[in-house]
């Protein structure tokens, strides 16, 4: 895991910056739709640090409704005309400079309205958004293979493309790029969800080490949950 200092010099360089707007909007969204716990830094160099999440995009006034800072002392900083630097912490590497409008009680609560920036900042740059998943926190994922006996795995990582798993190399049948999953089974959110997949990539890594060698590979094509 990388410090805070190192995330902030890999994450804003020229190489990471969204160049497209539908880009741009499209990860403010992502931001907003999940309240993405977010860092602020406040003033220039940096007078307080903060985290707050992104509540509503205003597109309407070009601008984006932040929570209150925490702590609440960040918030005396957070003046109109200041410059906030915001950067997730955790799961999708994304950030952005921008500058206070106003502070506001926004549905009741105490809130900031920001600038919407012309430019976001993403490290991993794909044509969807791809999220890491915690080490403390990994998702259990099941593979049920036609011929074969089901094998356990690990949620590497999650997006609208597909997921990568890490598995223990199995025992009968091994795995082979180009193979048909009967079903992939695991939670995303809370929700459970089985669907159908197939094995895009394939190569070498480590899981678990005392059960063996391990093979991480992208399922692709799935979309359905069961609970919907």
């Amino acid at each position: 895991m990388v410090n805070g200092e190192t995330r902030l010099d890999k994450l804003f360089v020229d190489a990471n910056r969204l160049t497209l707007k539908a880009a741009c909007d499209r990860a403010l969204q992502f931001l907003v739709k999940n309240q993405q716990n977010m860092q602020v830094l406040v003033g220039q160099p940096g007078t307080f640090m903060g985290h707050a999440a992104l509540l509503y995009d205003d597109a309407l006034h070009e601008s984006l409704i932040l929570d209150a800072l925490t702590p609440d002392a960040a918030n005396a900083y957070a003046l109109a005309g200041e410059d906030l630097l915001l950067w997730t912490d955790d799961a999708l590497p994304l950030g952005f400079q921008t500058v206070v409008v106003e502070q506001l009680i926004w549905q009741r609560f105490a809130a900031i309205r920001i600038q919407r920036p012309e430019m976001v900042f993403q490290w991993q740059r794909r044509s969807t958004l791809r999220a890491v998943v915690d080490s403390s926190n990994k998702t259990s994922v099941l593979l049920k293979r036609y011929g074969a006996r089901a094998v356990e795995g690990e949620c590497v990582d999650i997006g609208a493309g597909g997921m990568r798993i890490a598995i223990t190399a199995p025992q009968d049948y091994p795995v082979t790029q180009g193979e048909l999953l009967a079903q992939v089974q695991f939670k995303f959110q809370g929700q459970a969800c089985s669907v159908e997949a197939k094995v895009c990539h394939l190569g070498p890594g480590i899981l678990h080490p005392r059960r063996g060698s391990a093979v991480r590979f992208g399922v692709y094509s799935f979309a359905r949950c069961a609970g919907g």
